[in-house]
């Protein structure tokens, strides 16, 4: 991914208003190349913990944009 992309990306992530602030902060420092487990020991869970979080982001992420898209 371009670092053009990754900084729109970034954009979107940090003015989602669905995500919590730890969801923010996995989801951009996914975006930045950090592994599961770097994360994982900031936030003192497993790297395992850390990727259902993100799964659970990002699929609160698409449903909120889905919606978007059809009923705007």
């Amino acid at each position: 991914m371009s670092s053009q992309t990754a900084k729109y990306f970034i954009t979107i992530i940090k003015n989602a208003k669905e995500l919590d602030k730890k969801e923010k902060d996995i989801l951009i420092k996914r975006l930045k190349d950090a592994t599961l487990k770097t994360i994982g020991k900031k936030y003192k869970v497993s790297a395992e913990r850390i990727r259902q979080i993100e799964q659970k982001s990002l699929q609160k992420f698409i449903t909120k944009m889905c919606q978007l898209m059809l009923f705007d």
